[in-house]
């Protein structure tokens, strides 16, 4: 078995040649002829970003937190909904508008509504 290794080993090895290295700086070069080579490119964080974009319109709205709130539930039209526990409720008189921010379930209507006999 070791003696297989050393053999395919051997016979990987090829001489490089120029166009090969040409090849590789071009995979790590991210501009022109004469720019700095890195490695990758810088990935951007978008997510922080897309949250403080919600945070200042939510502060233009003018809304403050509204208290306590145990659980919040929002129906949907195909049976199911979605059960916020413990959610951060945040309300705005002035435009009429609520903000539930948490993380949720979706569950069945049957399950949290029982039916009455």
């Amino acid at each position: 078995s070791n003696s297989f290794c050393t053999l395919l080993l051997s016979t990987l090895k090829m001489p490089i040649t120029k166009e090969m290295l040409e090849k590789r700086a071009a995979a790590v070069r991210t501009g022109g002829k004469g720019t700095v080579r890195r490695t990758t490119k810088a990935a951007h964080k978008s997510s922080t970003n897309d949250n403080k974009q919600i945070q200042g319109a939510l502060k233009k709205l003018g809304v403050t937190p509204l208290g306590e709130t145990e659980e919040a539930f929002f129906f949907k039209n195909d049976g199911t909904a979605y059960c916020f526990k413990n959610p951060k409720v945040q309300t705005s008189m002035q435009s009429q508008c609520f903000v539930v921010a948490g993380n949720y379930e979706t569950k069945n209507m049957k399950d949290i509504v029982p039916e009455s006999a």
